[in-house]
């Protein structure tokens, strides 16, 4: 993680991109305190340890085209 002309970016190596917190855009703790200017970040960060995280579960079906469907 790590901030840019204000802008909070996130690193493929944070924690944040497997939580719920994040992949589902509700309010994290840690990001809004980061976007309030409550605290700052002088360097990168690498989140690894973060006591808001929540697993984010990623459920993917497959879904085939019927064969008999004529709404094309």
């Amino acid at each position: 993680m790590y901030c840019s002309n204000g802008d909070i970016y996130i690193e493929e190596n944070d924690q944040c991109i497997e939580c719920k917190n994040y992949a589902q855009g509700v309010a994290c703790p840690l990001l809004s305190a980061l976007g309030l200017g409550v605290v700052y970040l002088e360097d990168s960060l690498t989140v690894t340890n973060c006591g808001f995280f929540e697993k984010f579960e990623r459920y993917l079906h497959v879904v085939r085209k019927d064969e008999n469907d004529n709404s094309d």
